[in-house]
């Protein structure tokens, strides 16, 4: 496509003078009234529609939920800012380059009164980009009466917007003609903002319509600034355009439709084309030849969409330059249509698209459809993000209480009688005893793997000692065989041995006590490793425990470190009674090395039991080495003897000289039966009271005393423990925003569905 002229030949602008002159009155009366549909009979309804969206949209809705909406985009230079002039009937600032810089939102509203405008701002997101947590409206300035003031209050709202360090109120009566930059010593002004200028107009000339315009998209930026704005403006486009929006493409007829990025954006956006409606601008830059390709267009041969293209025609730049005012904009552009014989002449369809009149009725019909239709998905989808809303607030903690202190001391009150009720088994605690007991059992086995092993027999025999079933057999024991011993087997003739390294002036038939003692000492050799793997296990248990219920009530206090410090706290009680219990089962070992008991009955009962064994083993053994038995009772019968029988044979054989070293051995393993039988017990109850019982219950005070819970400044201690973490307070108050602001969403939709 050939450049566009920028003017007339003077026979053109005779015939559109004349044009003006002869235009009839019925087509003045149209250029004067009312733009749109604002007289028809579904006009309340339609007005009653877009307030619904503007309140909605206001209230931050557009956060939570896609609400219908009109927006306008357009290349830069491509005329949008005069479209725009045209449908709402402003001035928008006007300077070289791109001179929108944010969002603005129009709502427009048909009125009796005169014309009346509030400007306001709309923060939604911070200066990078992030969405705020509560999106929120305020006034900028007050309520404008006359239409000059409003372009210099749309500059201001728009540096207000650009400069977010600065309050806004100081740019309502800001010196436009101050060159200092940035203004009123902002810390940076922004070159682009995602926050909207929005503007609430009410005025007889136009109808009611809502829509947005954004930045025009730009390939190129001026010296000094960040190129990334090109993609920055892009990306704002794609997030307005998605979803619920009507895409009013704004497309100069000065260029090919192929080379406009924003027909690029919006095809992207709306592949089929049911939400965009062309709206053609610059027909008065036409040449002869280039008239058919647009009427194509504009016919739905090219570049076909749904709803159509419209064409206006908006004034020169002579006459932005003089202010021409709405009314007389819109005389002109029925003049050129009417006066044009490329435009005058066209098919009546095309004739039907022609004026910001019918494109901006067309609009309020759409997006008054468009809302129409959405309600009651709007309603599902309020409806469900609130479920939503709602399903996130249960699952964050409780917000910080009102009487810190109280709820401190219920959270530690709540902890300790937790590690008790762990510690005695109660129900719903049973998890620390239940694992206590194995280690309890293994240490039992343990203990019994350091039992003597001793042997009736003399080291030449090389016979196994036989002793694990001696005692068990009669007290339930669990079988000796399935626990080896660690101790190495000892003979009679070794025990002897042993013996005689300790006699001095005993007389005969006395074995000196020490030898006992210290046979007796060598069986306690492993105790003291098994007594400390039996608490260093059970103390794992309880730690695991006692960490566990640290988290369980003190886990999401962190950001004011309570949860650290109630871990200090715990470990440093841990030390106490660590301690102590080292200090308790050295001295249970020591206890040990000295033998002594008063449990003369099962002494003596073991001693018997294991004696016996040791003599009959003995005896069966010599008998079976000398004699033949069978034969030695058969001569006994002969020599007259015939009542003697098999046991009798050990008495012909006389005493033993290892008597005594029997004894011995019967003794030791005797003791060793006693020693064992109160070990399994004493460790276990030492550990429960002086290790799991004391813990608990000297716990809860030591945490009172460590938090400082009784002192001076004590609430204020518990505030700064109870603290929030900022990512919680974040989330709560976004949730608790998102709640509220859909909830007041669904208040006005069934008042509007009920009205």
């Amino acid at each position: 496509m050939n450049g566009a002229s920028h003017s007339r030949s003077s026979s053109q602008a005779t015939a559109f003078q004349d044009a003006s002159s002869n235009a009839s009155n019925s087509e003045r009366d149209v250029a004067s009234k009312p733009v749109g549909i604002a007289t028809q009979e579904y006009a309340k309804r339609v007005t009653k529609l877009i307030q619904l969206i503007t309140d909605l949209r206001a209230s931050g809705a557009q956060a939570v939920i896609d609400l219908p909406r009109v927006v306008v985009i357009g290349n830069q230079s491509a005329g949008k800012s005069s479209l725009v002039e045209a449908i709402s009937g402003i001035t928008v600032p006007r300077a070289a380059g791109t001179c929108t810089r944010c969002p603005m939102e129009c709502r427009l509203q048909h009125s009796k009164g005169p014309w009346r405008c509030q400007v306001l701002l709309r923060y939604e997101r911070d200066e990078f980009g992030n969405r705020l947590p509560e999106v929120k409206e305020e006034k900028f300035g007050p309520v404008l009466h006359d239409k000059s003031l409003l372009e210099d209050t749309l500059r201001r709202a728009q540096l207000a917007i650009l400069n977010p360090s600065v309050q806004a109120k100081r740019f309502v009566d800001y010196d436009l003609n101050d060159e200092a930059y940035p203004p009123l010593k902002s810390e940076k002004q922004l070159q682009f903002s995602c926050n909207v200028v929005c503007l609430d107009l009410q005025s007889p000339d136009v109808t009611d319509l809502s829509f947005i315009d954004l930045p025009g998209i730009i390939s190129n930026v001026a010296e000094g600034e960040d190129r990334n704005n090109i993609d920055l403006i892009k990306n704002l486009v794609r997030e307005h355009i998605k979803g619920n929006a009507l895409i009013l493409l704004t497309i100069t007829m000065r260029d090919d439709m192929e080379n406009q990025s924003a027909a690029f954006l919006a095809k992207e956006a709306d592949p089929d084309g049911s939400r965009t409606i062309g709206a053609l601008t610059k027909p008065d830059t036409l040449l002869e030849s280039e008239h058919q390709q647009w009427f194509d267009i504009l016919e739905g041969r090219r570049h076909p969409l749904t709803h159509g293209y419209y064409v206006t025609k908006q004034p020169a730049a002579r006459d932005l330059m003089a202010k021409l005012d709405h009314s007389a904009a819109r005389e002109q552009e029925l003049v050129f249509f009417s006066s044009d014989p490329y435009w005058r002449n066209a098919k009546s369809d095309i004739r039907n698209r022609m004026g910001v009149q019918k494109l901006t009725a067309e609009l309020s019909k759409l997006l008054s459809h468009l809302i129409e239709a959405t309600l009651p998905n709007l309603r599902d989808d309020a409806r469900q993000q609130l479920s939503k809303a709602k399903a996130g607030l249960d699952a964050l903690p409780p917000p910080p209480p009102q009487h810190p202190i109280a709820e401190l001391l219920r959270l530690v009150s709540e902890f300790s009688h937790d590690v008790k009720s762990s510690v005695m088994g109660f129900e719903g605690h049973e998890a620390l005893i239940q694992e206590c007991r194995p280690v309890y059992l293994q240490f039992k086995k343990d203990i019994l793997s350091t039992r003597p092993q001793f042997s009736a027999l003399e080291s030449k025999t090389k016979a196994q000692p036989d002793l694990d079933d001696v005692i068990t057999r009669g007290e339930g024991e669990m079988p000796l065989q399935s626990i080896p011993s660690v101790q190495n087997p000892m003979y009679i003739d070794q025990v002897a041995e042993f013996v005689q390294k300790f006699m001095t002036r005993q007389l005969p038939y006395n074995v000196p006590f020490p030898a006992k003692a210290a046979l007796i000492r060598e069986c306690f050799e492993f105790w003291p490793e098994h007594l400390q793997n039996c608490f260093e296990e059970i103390q794992a248990a309880y730690v695991s425990c006692v960490e566990k219920l640290v988290d369980h009530h003190f886990g999401r206090h962190t950001n004011g470190g309570l949860h650290e410090y109630i871990r200090m706290i715990v470990e440093k009680e841990f030390e106490i009674v660590n301690e102590n219990m080292k200090n308790r089962i050295a001295w249970l070992i020591r206890l040990e090395q000295h033998p002594y008991t008063q449990n003369d009955h099962y002494f003596s009962s073991c001693r018997d039991n294991y004696l016996a064994h040791f003599k009959g083993r003995r005896q069966n053994c010599l008998i079976e080495g000398e004699f033949h038995i069978k034969a030695v009772l058969v001569n006994l019968a002969e020599a007259g003897l015939p009542g003697v029988k098999e046991e009798d044979l050990p008495r012909l054989l006389g005493p033993d000289k290892y008597e005594q070293e029997m004894i011995v051995m019967a003794e030791v393993c005797a003791y060793f039966r006693v020693a064992y039988k109160r070990i399994i017990d004493d460790l276990p109850r030492i550990i429960d009271f002086d290790f799991l019982c004391a813990f608990s219950q000297n716990i809860q005070q030591a945490l009172i005393d460590g938090l400082g819970l009784g002192g001076e400044h004590s609430a204020q201690r518990a505030a700064a423990y109870l603290s929030e973490d900022p990512n919680t307070v974040i989330r709560r108050k976004d949730l608790e925003t998102t709640k509220a602001r859909l909830e007041g969403v669904l208040s006005k939709l069934f008042r509007f569905n009920a009205a």
